[in-house]
Parts: structure tokens; C-alpha cells; sequence
């Protein structure tokens, strides 16, 4: 070996020769190491290219002013349940657990369906306890303040209504006619019975009644009611069933009827006030 020349060793040198064909090797296995696959040509240095890989499209460049997609705005976002359709919800939710229980009665069925009715209970419970809470501080909602609800309230009150609907009852028959039609008892089997009510409440409040017969019958618990001649048509209860019993204001004829058929004593007393004293839409 000549003196002036290097000597490369065999390790070294194979290395070296390793290296340069790298990259033809990648090429081979890639097809576009030069940059020559960028056509259809499959000839010349072209032939490093797989002839059988699908053509790569080149990405389409994304807009420069291109945005995130926008999020949901609130419109369109569903809107929270109402508390109608939230117990709506629950009702389906019992009635499903507890079909189900019914037709599959095994015990972790049973079991879903007793929890389930207990958390109800207790969700009913508070309910009760918050409504009974706001009744104690508000007396405007507390209809014991006007109807007592205890047995002794109610007692007094009774008694206050007693006397109330018997006042009532006095001034009317002072100031109106307290008409009472009927018909012959062989026709009219409640006639008799109410004429005999009346008769108690006259003697017990000192009323005038004014029996009307329809048909002219006699009846002896007031042989001196009058035989209807037209008045009852002129009164508007010519067709009115039997018994009835009618306030007839005298001086302008209007009748404001209080009932028909079998009234007891404390019906009357009732309706009496009622269509006397209360005006409409405050009874309740």
C-alpha cells in the first residue's frame, strides 16, 4: 500500500456506504424520498414510487379567518322542566315501579316500590308540616277564624247562626208574604208533612203563612189557605212542583222562591237568610 495515500478502514468504510444508501432505501419503501411521486409518471427516477399506492390529496388549506364551531347558544338549549311536568315525571316514575312490582313481584321490585312510597310520604309530610306552619301566621288563610273547628267553636257557632237565621226568618215574614202552595193530599204526599213543619215554625216564631191550594182542597191544618184564582200563574209558580215555598214581596209582586218539596225547619231557616241577608258571592 502506497505510503502517501489514506487508509480508510473496512469497518468504516462499510458504515459510510450504509449511510448513503439509507435514504435510497427509504425511498424504495416510501416512493417519494426526491420528491419525484408528485405525478402520474411511474418511469425514470420515478421508479422508487409504489405503483400501487393511492395518490395522497393535498389537504385543502383551512380559511385564515376560519372560526371554532360556535357552541349551543341559550335559545336553543332546552329549557329546565317545569314543576308541573317534574311531578308529572315522579307519578310515571311510582306508576312504573309500581306495575312493575305487581307483575314481578320479586323482592327487589316490592322492595324499589316501598322506598319509592316512602320518600313520597315524606315529600307529602313537609308539605303538610310548611302548610300547617303558614296557616298558624297567617289568620287570613285560616278559615278557623271565621268557622271554628273545635267542638266547643263550633257550638258557639252553630248558636250564633241559630239565632242569626231565626232573626232572619222574622223580619222576612214581618216585611214579605211567606207563601206556601200546595195541592190535595191524594196527589201531593209531601203537602201534609210540610204543612205541618209550617205550622211548628208559626207557632214557635209568631210568622203569618198564607197557604195557597193549587186545586182548591181543604186542609185542616189551615182551613183558611186561600184557593188559587190566577195568582200563582201571576207569581210565575203555577208550574212549580208541590210543595213549594215562595217570599212574595207584596207592594211590587216579586217572588223569590226558597225551595220545593219536603223543606225541614232548619232548611228553610237557612234558605230564608240566605236570600235575604247574604249577598250573592259572599255565602262562602
Amino acid at each position: 500500500m502506497d505510503e502517501g495515500r489514506a487508509t480508510v478502514p473496512l469497518g468504516t468504510l462499510l458504515l459510510s456506504i450504509a449511510l448513503l444508501l439509507a435514504p435510497q432505501a427509504v425511498a424504495a419503501r416510501e416512493g417519494a424520498y426526491f420528491g419525484y411521486c408528485g405525478d402520474a409518471i411511474r418511469t425514470g427516477w420515478n421508479f422508487y414510487c409504489d405503483p400501487t399506492a393511492p395518490e395522497e390529496e393535498p389537504e385543502e388549506a383551512a380559511a385564515p379567518d376560519a372560526l371554532p364551531e360556535a357552541l349551543p347558544s341559550a335559545a336553543s338549549a332546552s329549557p329546565p322542566k317545569t314543576y308541573a311536568e317534574q311531578i308529572e315525571t315522579f307519578r310515571k316514575q311510582m306508576d312504573e315501579l309500581k306495575y312493575r312490582a305487581v307483575l314481578e313481584p320479586t323482592p327487589e321490585h316490592v322492595q324499589d316500590y316501598m322506598e319509592a312510597q316512602q320518600r313520597m310520604s315524606r315529600m307529602a309530610a313537609a308539605f303538610t308540616d310548611q302548610w300547617q306552619r303558614v296557616l298558624f301566621r297567617t289568620p287570613s288563610l285560616d278559615i278557623n277564624t271565621r268557622f271554628p273547628m273545635s267542638q266547643m267553636g263550633g257550638a258557639v257557632y252553630q248558636d250564633q247562626i241559630r239565632t242569626a237565621r231565626e232573626t232572619s226568618l222574622r223580619e222576612a215574614a214581618a216585611n214579605l208574604g211567606f207563601m206556601v202552595v200546595v195541592e190535595d193530599p191524594a196527589r201531593c204526599g209531601l203537602c201534609t208533612p210540610q204543612l205541618e213543619i209550617v205550622a211548628r215554625m208559626r207557632e214557635s216564631f209568631g210568622i203569618e203563612v198564607i197557604v195557597v191550594s193549587a186545586d182548591g182542597s181543604f186542609h185542616p191544618l189551615f182551613p183558611e189557605a186561600a184557593v188559587d184564582t190566577g195568582q200563582l200563574r201571576a207569581f210565575g209558580l203555577a208550574d212549580s212542583p208541590r210543595p213549594t215555598i215562595a217570599l212574595v214581596e207584596p207592594r211590587t209582586g216579586v217572588v223569590e222562591p226558597i225551595g220545593s218539596g219536603l223543606l225541614t225547619e232548619d232548611v228553610i231557616l237557612e234558605r230564608v237568610h240566605v236570600v235575604t241577608k247574604v249577598p250573592a258571592g259572599e255565602r262562602y
